[in-house]
């Protein structure tokens, strides 16, 4: 896990998660078309979480998703693992995208779980997971689903969100963070 002494923490972090925030806003392919609502709700942010297993984040990721939803979170929970048995969404630097795409829902739902302490992910490059996007998709958004993973991947490569994302102080700032990239991420 990056640390960094909260002297030089906004320095580095601030003026380049502001420039990532103006770039989502400014593109207009980023707004969900037809979307009233967040991807994300705020009760679907998980702050300082303590879980000892990769099955036990994607129960977490499924939890939050499915209440946001009102799906059911054992359907929910099943596809999450069935991707992730196609191999790991673990994308390096600490960070996972659980990701799935679902029939019965009509717009992407989103989470975001920051965890207490990393967990083994099977992430590519070895490293232990401690930030968790998951993402749920209509099954009718087709490419959408993949556009919106390669925009949170962009996103989170950003200098200094992960810094930003491990630093903020609670649910309502990592929310404040996330959405937006959820949000730009999520249209179909």
């Amino acid at each position: 896990m990056l640390r960094s002494s909260a002297a030089t923490r906004p320095a580095f972090a601030a003026p380049k998660v502001a420039d990532v925030m103006a770039s989502i806003a400014s593109d207009p392919s980023s707004v969900p078309s037809g979307a009233a609502a967040s991807s994300l709700a705020p009760s679907s942010v998980g702050l300082g979480l303590t879980v000892a297993t990769k099955d036990a984040v994607l129960k977490e990721v499924a939890l939050r998703i499915a209440a946001a939803g009102g799906l059911d979170v054992g359907a929910v929970l099943d596809d999450l693992r069935a991707r992730e048995a196609l191999g790991s969404t673990g994308v390096g630097a600490g960070i996972a995208i659980p990701h799935a795409r679902f029939t019965s829902i009509s717009r992407p739902i989103g989470a975001f779980i920051r965890l207490a302490k990393p967990v083994e992910f099977e992430a590519i490059d070895g490293a232990p997971v401690d930030l968790v996007f998951g993402l749920l998709t209509p099954v009718h958004c087709g490419n959408a689903h993949l556009q919106a993973l390669a925009r949170i991947s962009r996103a989170l490569r950003t200098p200094g969100l992960a810094a930003a994302l491990r630093a903020a102080p609670d649910a309502l700032s990592l929310h404040a963070l996330v959405a937006p990239i959820l949000d730009a991420g999520a249209a179909c």
